[in-house]
């Protein structure tokens, strides 16, 4: 071997892709798709040195050689759109602890993670149907209109259109019919 075997290739060609953009940006989620698939990051060869690491979030943050010295959060954004791989990346970048991405390990302070986006899907994957998840996966409906539409989760803000016709079609979407037939009602006593 060359100083570097397939599992080394693979974790830079990812690496590559998100820093300098070859080939695509577009080709990274794959990639990193591909690394967690492998589990690239228990056993690479790099620089002629095998390097072994417990989890991804090691390769993410670790410095390099041994890491990419990047930020987990922000390799969440660059695939967000892609449902499955989301959650894959979640469950790899879980803290033993339980704790997610968010997690300041100094001073033991969690963020609010209840509705971002990886959480969601997660969520969706372990509390709703088939057809739901389905939907989900498939970008015909969002992490959080499936949990709003299966009791998991309330609305608390809904953005109307300036047209009021829109508007009542979004609220009907939104909170359903009776909930407006409700508002009406009350509406009109006053």
């Amino acid at each position: 071997m060359s100083g570097m075997d397939t599992a080394g290739q693979l974790c830079q060609s990812t690496l590559d892709c998100l820093r300098l953009g070859t080939g695509s940006i577009s080709n990274f989620p794959g990639l990193l798709r591909k690394v967690i698939e492998t589990r690239a990051w228990e056993c690479r060869v790099t620089s002629g040195k095998t390097i072994r690491l417990k989890n991804l979030r090691e390769l993410i943050t670790g410095a390099p050689l041994a890491g990419w010295g990047e930020d987990v959060e922000k390799i969440g954004r660059v695939i967000q759109g892609d449902p499955e791989l989301e959650s894959m990346y979640r469950q790899e970048t879980t803290l033993p602890n339980g704790h997610h991405a968010g997690y300041n390990v100094t001073t033991n302070s969690a963020r609010k993670t209840g509705h971002s986006r990886p959480y969601s899907i997660t969520r969706v994957q372990r509390e709703c149907d088939r057809k739901t998840v389905a939907a989900v996966m498939s970008g015909e409906m969002s992490p959080h209109a499936a949990l709003v539409s299966a009791g998991l989760r309330k609305v608390r803000q809904v953005y109307l259109p300036d047209d009021p016709v829109k508007g009542l079609a979004k609220l009907r979407s939104v909170v359903g019919d009776e909930y407006v037939a409700a508002m009406f009602k009350e509406f009109r006593r006053r």
